[in-house]
């Protein structure tokens, strides 16, 4: 049992009462858990426990001005519509890249795209940036700090992100391997014969896959490509514990690894270090007919020169739901080499995702205005405007000790 000492067990009964009205009051695991460490901590005597319930019940009828930020299309649009039905006592206000902030007085600033230094600085009562998606390298992190804001991403492992991801790629994967482009062209009728070379198709069975990022959306990829009986490797920053029947690179590795597979396919954070780290370097050494998969970030890899593999017969071909230049136009060279297979960065666009992230994010709000870390914080200001302490359970534990 979690509570064991004794001579408090009288005490944690009665916290445990004033949990079970915390979780009525607002049906809220964080709620309980304050209370009973609050509680805990004043050992309960009378006045308290009145002064205690008091504070929760007001905070939970406080108000919350949510700034929602970022590109409105119907995905984000629906999030924001079962944001705000499951979070209905607070104000949520958005806007678009490019236009003007509709106020200045946010508490919570929910965003898809980049948030610059600027409107950190501006936003005087701001306390959390929080992304809708894993991906944080839009916001001035530093910047957020130093003026006391946290910020958070949404874990791929908990919001259906990282299976909707992985699943794409398998897509890409069998779409590059098909040669989809060609055969859509001929099935609709743009093109007058099919490609009739005897290296057209390729199976996925008995190749090798190497993913560069061993993380959540690295290992949800393993599990899937198991089944299509691929040889798997991977590149990591921890290539000495890579999961079971997968051979491990350091990131100091990556032609070597990338030598050896006949698909490489991209899962990892895009970052200043990483910029351009398929090259045509790496490109040259990667095997004959080799695939490249792009599930990640467009800044991973140097555009003119994936092309040039591609049409030189080098690379047997490409699947990329990334680009740099995004949203993905018409004009983007990529587009015009049959071989590239690309989606318009939808990945995780699905519906296990979108009911994930509106959960994910509606915890992060309570939890926030309960006066906790979420599990998705990147940063850790020295002087937070908003003071939030770590895991409840962390703490809980730490009482029952």
């Amino acid at each position: 049992m979690l509570f064991r000492a004794p001579q408090r067990g009288l005490t944690f009964v009665a916290a445990g009462m004033l949990s079970l009205l915390a979780l009525a009051v607002r049906n809220s695991w964080a709620i309980a858990v304050d209370v009973v460490s609050t509680l805990v901590g004043n050992k309960i005597r009378s006045s308290n426990t009145t002064k205690v319930i008091r504070r929760h019940l007001h905070r939970s009828e406080v108000v919350m001005k949510i700034g929602y930020f970022g590109n409105q299309n119907s995905f984000a649009l629906e999030m924001l519509r079962r944001l705000q039905l499951e979070n209905s006592r607070d104000e949520f206000l958005t806007w678009q890249p490019g236009d003007k902030a509709p106020s200045r007085e946010f508490e919570v600033i929910i965003a898809f795209g980049k948030v610059d230094s600027k409107e950190i600085e501006a936003q005087t009562k701001l306390g959390l940036i929080q992304m809708a998606s894993a991906g944080y390298e839009g916001v001035d992190v530093e910047a957020a700090t130093k003026f006391g804001v946290w910020v958070g991403s949404a874990p791929t492992t908990k919001t259906g992100n990282g299976e909707s991801v992985a699943e794409l790629a398998v897509l890409l994967m069998l779409a590059a391997s098909r040669r989809l482009n060609e055969e859509l062209a001929f099935t609709h009728g743009s093109a007058q014969s099919r490609p009739e070379k005897w290296e057209a198709n390729r199976g996925l069975f008995g190749k090798t896959a190497c993913i560069v990022g061993l993380g959540g959306i690295g290992d949800l990829l393993i599990e899937r490509l198991r089944g299509f009986g691929m040889i798997l490797t991977g590149v990591d920053n921890h290539p000495e514990h890579p999961p079971n029947g997968v051979r491990g690179y350091g990131h100091d590795e990556l032609k070597v690894a990338a030598a050896q597979a006949d698909y490489l396919i991209l899962a990892i954070p895009g970052t200043k270090e990483n910029e351009n780290m398929i090259d045509a370097t790496v490109l040259a050494g990667m095997k004959m007919n080799a695939v490249l998969i792009n599930v990640a970030r467009g800044s991973l890899v140097d555009e003119p020169a994936l092309l040039a593999a591609v049409k030189s017969g080098h690379l047997y071909g490409a699947g990329l739901d990334v680009v740099k230049d995004e949203p993905v136009n018409q004009g983007n060279p990529l587009l015009t080499e049959s071989r590239i297979f690309v989606t318009p960065h939808i990945a995780g666009s699905t519906d296990l995702m979108l009911d994930g992230t509106v959960k994910y994010l509606g915890k992060v709000l309570t939890k926030y205005q309960d006066g906790w870390q979420s599990e998705g914080i990147v940063n850790e200001p020295r002087k937070p405007r908003v003071p939030l302490r770590e895991s409840p359970i962390r703490e809980l534990l730490e009482i029952s000790k």
